[in-house]
Parts: structure tokens; C-alpha cells; sequence
């Protein structure tokens, strides 16, 4: 299988550091709207695998928490079926190895060792919408988390939007 990564670093840093220019109105306000729910559209990740999938596992997105708290699975193809019931964006990352989520500090997740640990997403996407991810998963645990910015520059993560996975042997 083609397994691909992505890390949610990316949109944090490019708001991030769009806001920090100065000048730019618009930059700004489209980091704000991006962080805000905006209008991203579901971008559904490996749809080709949700037919060989062994188990669908819905999962449930607000502000700022992830229902349910706790999930465990066999191994095997997974379809997550997230809905986002919240006022904003939200995404689903997945951290292998579970634990916390690395920061450099405050609202700056650590980019280098997310990668490093193999974290991979659903990309955010708007309120109102459902949107499936289906992954192979080896046993263990992960964390399942949302690490998009909320509007007062705290992380969805920081304001307590995680869940456990475990999956079984």
C-alpha cells in the first residue's frame, strides 16, 4: 500500500508566519478564516481501500473534542467516518506510538519529530461536513488528535481535542 504522510505542521506554520509579516490584511484575514472553519472541502484519504475495509469506526469532531475519547480496533484497513459537528475546521491526525503531541513550544508543534514518528492526517476540512480516512494500521497505540489553530492562537490539541487508539493484535 501506498502509505501517504502528511503532516499538519504545514498549515499551522505557513498562519503562523503570514501573521507575523505585518502589512498584509488579506494574508492575515485568509490565516484567520483557514484557522476559523473557512470553507475547506473534505479530501477524502484513501478512498480506493474503504471497500476492503475490515472495520469503519465513526468518529465525531467539535469544539474542541474528539468523540470518542477512546478507541480500539483490530488491525487491519480502517475507515475512519469523521463528521465535524463544530463551528470550525477540524482535522484528524493520527500520531503512532501514541503519547503526546510534541510542541517546540506553545502553539508550535514540533514539525521535525511528527515526522519523524510517522503522524499522518485527514486533512481539516469545514463545519457541517462528513469525511472519510482509511488507513492500514499495525498494533499499538496512537493519538488521535486535531492540531489545526484556533482563532486565539492555541492549537485545537492545547485546548484538550485528542482521543486514544489502540489496535489490537
Amino acid at each position: 500500500m501506498r502509505n501517504r504522510t502528511y503532516i499538519v505542521v504545514a498549515l499551522v506554520c505557513a498562519a503562523l508566519s503570514l501573521g507575523g509579516c505585518g502589512g498584509d490584511d488579506t494574508a492575515d484575514s485568509e490565516a484567520t478564516e483557514a484557522a476559523e472553519g473557512g470553507d475547506e472541502t473534505c479530501e477524502p484519504v484513501n478512498p480506493e481501500l474503504e471497500g476492503d475495509a475490515d472495520q469503519t469506526v465513526p468518529i465525531t469532531l467539535t469544539d474542541y473534542q474528539i468523540a470518542p475519547p477512546a478507541v480500539e480496533v483490530a488491525a487491519g484497513t480502517i475507515t475512519f467516518a469523521t463528521s465535524n459537528e463544530g463551528g470550525e475546521a477540524h482535522e484528524l491526525a493520527v500520531l503512532p506510538g501514541g503519547g503526546e503531541v510534541p510542541f517546540v513550544e506553545p502553539g508550535v508543534p514540533d514539525e521535525a519529530a511528527l515526522e519523524a514518528a510517522g503522524a499522518f492526517e485527514l486533512e481539516g476540512y469545514g463545519p457541517g461536513q462528513d469525511c472519510n480516512a482509511t488507513w492500514e494500521l499495525e498494533p499499538g497505540d496512537y493519538t488521535l488528535f486535531c492540531i489545526l489553530e484556533a482563532g486565539d492562537g492555541e492549537t485545537h490539541y492545547e485546548k484538550g481535542m485528542e482521543a486514544s487508539l489502540t489496535v489490537t493484535g
